[in-house]
């Protein structure tokens, strides 16, 4: 989408709502409808129409559309590689479990990984994940929030306070090195937050690190 209208790309227009929806803490949509007014234009779906070149105005027909929860495993994963919280390569003396605290595709968030059985490991991404709204994480004993499951502690009524989304999934290491199942097979969707799954839809798309981002799903 490189053409210019009234002088600018929307290539520009999608860079400007980048940054906007950082520094407001706003959905990419809501930034990128800021960012088209800033550039003149009604709303993006205005720049859309204004844009003559049709190839430049809709998606690719040959490009692969991914699962927004698929693709926030795949970035998750891809952290823990990063941080060398888990590796491609099982072997026995790798802590396989544990939780971080990360900015995942630009909000706060908590991975949590967790051995199975045949080098497998489940993978949980919270996020949007607001620790000081959590109502359980200043509890004590096993009522204290503990990142020992794949989903928080508290009643399902109370997560629309402190978290955005939350999504496991299961990684094979034996086989072959994939994220199980293709598009929503094998992703279990915990929760997602009202207008959240519009915003994950809208994310860029994380290319795996070493590992596929589909593959066997075994039972």
């Amino acid at each position: 989408m490189n053409n210019k209208v009234n002088g600018h790309t929307g290539d520009f227009i999608k860079r400007q709502a980048k940054k906007i929806k950082k520094q407001e803490n706003i959905s990419y949509v809501r930034a990128l409808e800021k960012a088209s007014i800033n550039a003149g234009f009604k709303n993006w779906k205005h720049f859309l129409n204004a844009n003559k070149d049709a190839n430049q105005t809709k998606p690719a027909t040959n490009q692969k559309k991914v699962n927004p929860y698929r693709n926030l495993l795949v970035a998750g994963i891809n952290i823990l590689l990063d941080k060398g919280l888990i590796s491609l390569e099982h072997s026995p003396t790798d802590n396989e479990d544990g939780h971080t605290f990360v900015d995942l595709l630009g909000y706060p968030s908590v991975i949590i990984w967790r051995s199975i059985s045949y080098d497998e490991l489940e993978i949980s991404v919270w996020w949007k994940y607001n620790h000081e709204l959590h109502p359980q994480a200043k509890l004590s004993g096993n009522a204290r929030e503990s990142f020992n499951s794949s989903t928080p502690l508290a009643d399902k009524a109370h997560y629309k306070k402190f978290v955005g989304a939350v999504v496991s999934g299961w990684f094979e290491r034996r086989t072959g090195k994939y994220l199980m199942g293709k598009d929503k097979e094998a992703i279990l969707r915990n929760y997602t937050r009202r207008g959240e799954k519009e915003e994950l839809e809208n994310l860029p798309l994380e290319k795996p690190k070493g590992f596929k981002a589909e593959g066997k799903f075994y039972f």
